[in-house]
């Protein structure tokens, strides 16, 4: 299964600093790296620039495969340039891991790349396979926005809303880029007044009932 990630506009210097080291990693012909963080912090984003800046110029861009049927996926076709891009590997059944250590593990041109991204778990996941886990170059750890990450990407979407809106917007999310661009995408209904916490207070029950 191919899965489409929308490209982000931006990402966050935790992403953009865990996309660097990817590329400086994938400079080496086989291996696996890994890119894991908490549910919603960014891997899939920092997964969909990868795809498009090593899929440029390519019909369709670099895939990205899922962990579900993997194995299938590789017998099916070959990646492209090397590289094989696998998001919510954290759900990788022994099936799919024992697929992508017979692509690290090979000899010559026939050895491959594999990128994996997913949550804490996926780290878990492969320290267990003792095919997978000698060949593994890179753990890329995409963490939670810090507090001036919050800020900057508040300000950006609100203006200037003041600190204890931005402090109020980080707590209810705890950092986590998905739920905050949510928490925003609500707010901006009421962007033609001065937000307050207790705006954001309320704005964030409204979507803990949407979630219900």
């Amino acid at each position: 299964m191919v899965v489409s990630r929308s490209l982000p506009v931006i990402l966050t210097p935790a992403q953009e600093a865990a996309l660097g080291r990817i590329r400086f990693a994938l400079e080496e012909p086989a291996g696996v790296v890994l890119l894991c963080g908490p549910a919603g912090a960014g891997t899939s984003l920092v997964l969909a620039r990868l795809a498009a800046e090593l899929g440029a110029g390519q019909p369709g861009g670099m895939p990205i495969r899922t962990a579900s049927a993997l194995a299938d996926a590789i017998k099916q076709d070959a990646p492209i340039g090397g590289i094989l891009l696998v998001d919510d590997a954290h759900l990788a059944m022994p099936d799919d891991l024992d697929a992508c250590a017979t692509l690290v593990t090979a000899q010559g041109a026939s050895a491959r790349c594999v990128v994996l991204a997913g949550r804490g778990r996926l780290l878990t996941l492969v320290g267990r396979d003792s095919r997978i886990a000698p060949r593994v170059r890179l753990r890329a750890i995409v963490p939670p926005l810090t507090l001036a990450d919050t800020g900057r990407i508040v300000e950006s979407r609100l203006g200037d809303v003041g600190p204890d809106v931005v402090r109020t917007c980080h707590e209810i999310t705890a950092g986590i880029p998905a739920a905050l661009v949510r928490l925003i995408e609500l707010a901006t209904v009421s962007a033609g007044r001065q937000l307050t916490p207790a705006d954001i207070e309320t704005i964030h029950r409204r979507l803990d009932l949407h979630a219900v």
